[in-house]
Formats: structure tokens, sequence, C-alpha cells
């Protein structure tokens, strides 16, 4: 059995469907993460989950109990919001307390548990602080020491680290994700980051209007997206179209005049498109290679190098990793190639 189900849940306001037909198994102690566009639904399943928005159907299971007609304080659930929510007026110490106190525990345990919730975020030496005197990374710890305090079977984070900025928001991840490790508790976090959910979940859940696109681990999500909207959402890639045609063991991409091979296991013939990552091609001489190319553009971005190149299937994005050596220069005649395995087939869907 699942530790936490959401079966079939969904949400309909008026004549919108803003969640729909959502089957989700989250184990005890996974990080799992809701990604996608705004509007897609990912924010409101959460607020489901909390409480805060009565499903139109389907029901929320955690350890086979029934949360769907609870309200949210008797779910018992950690939740850090993106704004944090934190209370001003109070100390460190009395913001990550209040959650014990409403739930009458004695003093001497109190103060124990968030003595030890601070040092797990390391802030044990800023008890005594009010919000406005922490930045914005320890406020976050802040409000993740408040949700975890009270032992919760399940932590919600909504867009946790949105506030932000990006040198902290990266630090801010590792930090996060080696806290919920240390402690074990099955987490679900809402996120428009595609980097963030790559980089701390133990599987992506990849929603689009409302429903379920992909669910793997990253890797697989992101080496196989396996539809278009995924693979242009997660990441960087380019697709490429024509027409397939096996030939026995063997098989051909027709595009726009060009043709080269492909791995017969892609498909049948007919009608195809296919995801290509920008890190996946090669640069080769002139002449060589699958594909003829001319070097339209370039870019540095210190650890790489990002070359737009016009090629007779259209212009293709390439990422060159910064070996110390200067990249092919605008209006440079090229060649590209790529691993067979490179190629993933993928379907116009969602």
């Amino acid at each position: 059995m699942s530790y936490l189900r959401l079966d079939n849940l969904g949400k309909r306001f008026g004549d919108t469907t803003a969640v729909a037909n959502i089957d989700l198994d989250l184990g005890h102690g996974e990080f799992v993460s809701l990604l996608g566009p705004s509007g897609c639904g990912k924010t409101t399943t959460l607020q489901m989950i909390a409480g805060f928005v009565d499903p139109s159907e389907g029901r929320i299971l955690l350890e086979g109990r029934d949360l769907t007609p609870m309200p949210p304080e008797k779910r018992g659930l950690g939740i850090v919001f993106q704004s944090y929510a934190l209370f001003p007026h109070m100390t460190v110490a009395q913001n990550v307390a209040f959650g014990l106190e409403m739930r009458r525990i004695d003093a001497p345990a109190r103060k124990r548990r968030v003595q030890d919730a601070l040092e797990l975020v390391h802030l044990g030496q800023h008890a005594g602080r009010y919000p406005r005197e922490l930045s914005g990374g320890q406020r976050q710890r802040v409000a993740l020491a408040r949700a975890l305090v009270i032992a919760p079977p399940l932590l919600l984070l909504d867009e946790p680290l949105s506030n932000l900025d990006a040198k902290l928001r990266e630090q801010m991840q590792d930090e996060l994700r080696a806290i919920q490790r240390k402690v074990g508790t099955t987490t679900i976090m809402v996120t428009h980051d595609q980097a963030e959910a790559l980089a701390i979940s133990d599987r992506v859940v990849l929603l689009n209007g409302g429903r379920i696109v992909r669910i793997d681990t990253p890797n697989a999500v992101y080496e196989d997206p396996q539809h278009t909207f995924a693979a242009h959402f997660i990441g960087q890639t380019n697709f490429i179209s024509g027409h397939l045609e096996r030939l026995g063991e063997a098989a051909v991409l027709s595009a726009n005049g060009s043709r080269f091979s492909v791995p017969a296991h892609l498909g049948a013939s007919g009608p195809a498109t296919f995801s290509l990552r920008p890190e996946r091609i090669r640069l080769t001489g002139a002449g060589a290679g699958r594909l003829a190319g001319r070097v339209g553009q370039r870019s540095f971005h210190g650890n790489h190098w990002v070359l737009t190149v016009s090629t007779g299937v259209g212009e293709l994005r390439v990422l060159l990793s910064n070996d110390g050596n200067d990249a092919a220069r605008d209006g440079d005649a090229v060649g590209l190639d790529w691993a067979d395995d490179a190629l993933r087939r993928v379907e116009e869907r969602a």
C-alpha cells in the first residue's frame, strides 16, 4: 500500500477544470515535485492535499486514512508557504513553537523540540531574533523548522524558494534536500522551476492543463520525455520532424530534403518527431557528421558555449562545454553528429 495516494483527484471552478483525474502514489520518505507552467493545476492539487480547497471528485488517502473530509487543522500536515508566513511580532523560537503550543505540548518538551528543529536548519544561535532581522534564506529555514517541528506525516512546500536570488536559491536547494533526507518526511513541493525540480526530487510529476503528462525520476523525464510538451518544458531541446522509413534492421528519417539514419527501434514508419538535446550534439568538421550546417551565432555562458546552427532540418541549438578553447565562430561551416541514443521520439500530446 502506498503511503500517500491521490485517487482520481479533480477540481472544477464553475465550467473551468483546474485539475482532472490525478492518480498518484507516494512512498514513505519520498520527495516529489509537482512541476508545470502557471495554471497547470499544481498549486490547486497541493491546496487540496492541505485541505484549503475541496476536491470536486476523488480522494486523498494517507496511510489508508481518508483525509478528504477533514479540515486543514485536523490533517496535521507541515506546510511552508511561498511567503513563509512568519509572525513578525514573534521571535524565531516563538514562530517555531507556535504549532506545538496549538497542540498543547508541555513547555519543557516544546523548548527541546524547538531547539532541535532550529539546530536542524542551522539557526540555533538565532532563536531570539525577529524575522525582520534575518536574511531571506534564514526566514525560509525558520518556516521549514516550524513545519517540521510538529513531526508531520507529510510536508507540503509551495514554491518555497521562489523569493530568493539565484545563488541563494541554489544553495537552499541543497540544504532543503539534505534536511528532508535527514528527517525522512514524505514531501511534496510545488515549483515552476524545472532545474529546481530536477535537482532535488526523487520523482517529478509534470502537469499541463490540469492533467499529468509524465511521472518519473528526474533523469528519466529529461532523457526520455515522450511528449513534445515535456521535452520543451524540461530543459532545452531541438525538434526534428520528418518521415521515418523502416529499412529492415535500420531506419532513415527524411526531413526537408535531408536524410540520416536513426535507430530502428524508434518506432514505425510514418510521420515522426524527435527530441535532440543541445548538449548531445557534437561539432565536427565541415563535410563530416550526419548534418551539414553553418553557425549563425554563438554566445558564451562561462562553463559552456551556445551555438545556433542553420541546417537542412532547420536551426539547431548546440551546447558545447567550455574546454578552454574558442568555439566555432559565426559563419563557420560545420558538421553535426550525435550518438544513436540521443534521439528520442516524442508524441504530439499534452
